[in-house]
């Protein structure tokens, strides 16, 4: 048995890509990277990913240059979005970059934490987009993003970046986060009553 209950997908465009956008890929460019191979080159297993740059070895180094330049304002774009649904204190607990050359896939998958972002930095109109998997309808939703968009969905679901046709580079950072409380207002505004705390 099961009980039906969706959880939106938050799309909302970084207010700043076209301003950082150049300086973010040159240090991108200029970052130590590791590569994912295939583990199935004859493309039976629907899991299996292949994608050319990746710095997720260094997901939790907040340091590196590319991050700081983001990092705040991503911050910034998404916490309106998490307040809106009822959820404050926010906290970034790794982002990493993917970049993809022709035929790089990543498998279906799923994330640690609470939520997961995708911010789109470099996509092109024929680059293939994030799909996920809607689970209690058990259809494949295709996110409808532009380059500079930024989408949030729940860790736990499903998704994959279907492979890159072109040879038109793809790059994407994505990242997990977790939330702290509940605000007050979202609260309130849904007539909802908070139990007292209580002290033996």
């Amino acid at each position: 048995m099961k009980i039906n209950f969706n959880f939106p997908i938050l799309k909302q465009k970084l207010k700043s890509h076209k301003k950082i956008k150049k300086e973010l890929l040159k240090l991108i460019d200029e970052e130590p990277t590791h590569s994912l191979k295939k583990t199935d080159p004859q493309h039976t297993d629907p899991t299996s990913s292949s994608i050319s740059r990746l710095d997720w070895h260094n997901r939790n180094n907040f340091k590196r240059k590319w991050v700081q330049l983001l990092v705040k304002d991503l911050y910034n774009n998404f916490e309106n979005q998490i307040n809106e649904i009822g959820l404050k204190g926010v906290e970034i607990n790794d982002l990493w970059f993917q970049q993809y050359f022709k035929e790089d896939t990543h498998g279906w998958h799923i994330h640690g934490h609470s939520f997961t972002g995708v911010y789109y930095l470099e996509l092109f109109k024929d680059s293939p987009r994030t799909q996920i998997v809607e689970p209690t309808a058990e259809r494949v939703i295709t996110v409808e993003a532009k380059e500079g968009d930024v989408i949030i969905f729940p860790s736990v679901y499903i998704h994959r970046a279907p492979s890159l046709k072109t040879n038109k580079r793809k790059t994407i950072v994505s990242f997990n986060f977790s939330c702290k409380e509940v605000t007050l207002k979202f609260v309130e505004r849904l007539n909802l009553k908070i139990p007292k705390h209580t002290h033996d």
